[in-house]
């Protein structure tokens, strides 16, 4: 896999330090607001947590009243916050949260909408924790048998991220990427494939 992206960073510029919304008025729209609302309250929250600051306090929220939801647009900003958030509290331990995020991970993994498959795969690439990825080891595998290529083709580069920074979790990985290349037609999916290898 690409070495480069593993240590690549993202600023956001903002305008005004005054006009950055207090963690409750952000709780506040995540608990009452609608589908579009919470789009907009995910983007203030991303904004902020690439200026530096955490928000390590909104992930609650964010479990109970955006990862429910069925928007793609929305599903997609709350992979970006739990790619960025915090998994560890001070003495290095897995935030017990995130036992919840892993269930909800493994659900979309087995969604009908390839999008949502797909992307979720996405986020399996950043996933470094061993107690977060260990359950999702058999859905990710059965992605790699999906109908639709879009999901075939970041299963291969989940199960290639997987072997790579965990490769107890996954010792037949470059297996299962060859007999995948035997069956596959797919271009995109091929080319993923012998990439991954």
């Amino acid at each position: 896999m690409a070495a480069f992206l593993e240590n690549s960073y993202s600023l956001v510029h903002q305008d005004n330090a005054a006009d950055v919304p207090s963690q409750n008025e952000l709780k506040n729209a995540l608990e009452k607001g609608s589908d579009e609302q919470k789009i907009e309250t995910m983007k203030k929250i991303l904004s902020i947590m690439l200026n530096g600051d955490p928000q390590a306090g909104l992930l609650m929220h964010i479990i109970r009243f955006v990862m429910p939801s069925k928007s793609k647009p929305l599903k997609k900003l709350m992979y970006f916050f739990f790619e960025v958030c915090p998994k560890h509290d001070a003495q290095g331990k897995l935030r017990q949260e995130w036992i919840l995020v892993c269930n909800a991970i493994r659900f979309d993994l087995q969604a009908p909408n390839e999008y949502v498959r797909g992307n979720t795969l996405r986020f399996v690439t950043k996933l470094r924790d061993a107690e977060l990825v260990e359950p999702l080891l058999q859905p990710v595998r059965q992605c790699l048998a999906h109908r639709h290529a879009y999901v075939r083709k970041n299963a291969t580069f989940a199960i290639a991220s997987i072997f790579t920074h965990l490769p107890e979790l996954m010792p037949d990985a470059p297996d299962l990427l060859v007999a995948f290349l035997d069956d596959e037609n797919d271009p995109t999916c091929k080319r993923n494939a012998f990439a991954a290898l």
